[in-house]
């Protein structure tokens, strides 16, 4: 009886596994498909929707392959750009244009230009949310202009520009802001961080041989207030100090003063986790932040011993400022914003929700100018290297 009672299992689990496993989800082929890899938004000086497209097409990415030949010397890409009164209406007026059938099944990326961020993302967010195979986890970024810009920077180092942006994410080059993010936001305050993208002049070695002299990276990023961008933005530096308290950093370069004689040492920080810790003090909440990591010699200048401990522990407290002060003036920069955007209120909200209900309607004035938030800040500085002093000190070339 056990016996038929395994067999019968293992009959309906086997059928259960081929059912599965057919791949037969849809009515259209492969073959019939578009599948989009970034969407690119703007609005145009009309007020209409400007809606592009970004596909990869398969028939050029293997030269020599039936319907392939020449693709070494072709794009194996595409952007497809329509305006219209709505976002829905410009994607028809795609469709129409297309011998397949759009899908978004594999978009990870959406670009936002700075007119359509400035008027509010919610038009985006409705036409998004409605779909239900757009995956949220798809990542934002902001153009400083017109979000068509993108279409002209050369893919010099990728074969598709969305895997450059991706990377930018991947490599932790800047803030990962999902869409899942932005929504979560817009049902709370709807202040939030979005990373921005920087359209340069191409590094002369790389000019030569590209036809676009436009140069793509990342740059600051841009604060939002209830979905729309607001004027002040953060620039580098206080954008990646800002992946220091998402705790979605890999490495960063930092250079401190020498506690002794004023040289500069650098240092590479890594591990850095920073904890947002909600108090309640008189009725009067407060934010303390926590950052934690290591951090390792990679330059000095300094005379400084680094087998000294005392020198040492006065070096690691000199690299603690410098971190705290960091953090301290991207807060404020926020606050004079009055821009929730590492969303706060939220660790009020979750830990004491009576206080919260008394700052939830003018969160954003209290967050201003009366929220207490303090930083704490703790580097242990692990590695040296095989120098103990400056090479030009150890030489007697120092001064």
């Amino acid at each position: 009886m056990n016996k038929l009672k395994s067999r019968a299992f293992l009959v309906i689990l086997s059928m259960t596994i081929v059912m599965t496993t057919s791949g037969c989800w849809s009515s259209v082929e492969l073959n019939d498909r578009a599948f989009v890899s970034l969407i690119m938004v703007d609005l145009t000086d009309d007020g209409e929707f400007e809606l592009t497209l970004g596909f990869p097409l398969p028939n050029r990415m293997i030269p020599g392959e039936v319907g392939g030949s020449g693709g070494s010397s072709k794009e194996p890409f595409a952007f497809v750009t329509k305006t219209g009164p709505t976002l829905p209406q410009a994607l028809q007026d795609i469709q129409n244009d297309l011998s397949r059938r759009i899908t978004f099944g594999q978009t990870r990326l959406l670009i936002i230009g700075s007119t359509l961020a400035k008027h509010g993302l919610d038009p985006i967010l409705e036409f998004i949310s409605r779909r239900i195979n757009f995956h949220i986890s798809a990542n934002l970024f902001v153009t400083p202009g017109k979000v068509l810009e993108l279409v002209e920077t050369p893919t010099t180092f990728e074969r598709f520009v969305s895997v450059i942006l991706t990377s930018y994410i991947t490599h932790r080059m800047t803030i990962d802001a999902t869409l899942r993010d932005v929504l979560l936001a817009r049902y709370g305050s709807g202040d939030i961080l979005i990373p921005v993208l920087s359209f340069s002049k191409a590094p002369e070695t790389i000019a030569k041989k590209e036809k676009s002299q436009i140069w793509l990276g990342v740059d600051g990023a841009a604060m939002f207030i209830k979905g729309k961008m607001i004027g002040q933005q953060l620039n580098k530096v206080e954008m990646q100090t800002s992946l220091l308290l998402y705790s979605n950093i890999r490495e960063m370069t930092i250079r401190v003063e020498s506690p002794t004689d004023g040289k500069e040492i650098t240092f590479n920080v890594e591990d850095i986790t920073t904890k947002f810790k909600a108090k309640v003090k008189d009725d009067t909440p407060g934010i303390r932040l926590e950052t934690r990591g290591t951090a390792s010699v990679q330059a000095s200048d300094s005379k400084l011993d680094l087998q000294n401990d005392e020198q040492l522990m006065l070096l690691q407290k000199e690299l603690d400022r410098e971190i705290k002060s960091r953090i301290m003036q991207l807060i404020n920069k926020t606050r004079t914003a009055k821009a929730d955007v590492f969303q706060l209120g939220n660790y009020i909200k979750w830990k004491h929700p009576d206080i919260w209900d008394k700052y939830q309607s003018n969160w954003n004035e209290f967050y201003a100018k009366g929220l207490d938030i303090e930083a704490a800040v703790k580097i242990r500085i692990r590695g040296t290297g095989e120098a103990f002093r400056s090479i030009r000190t150890e030489w007697g070339e120092g001064t």
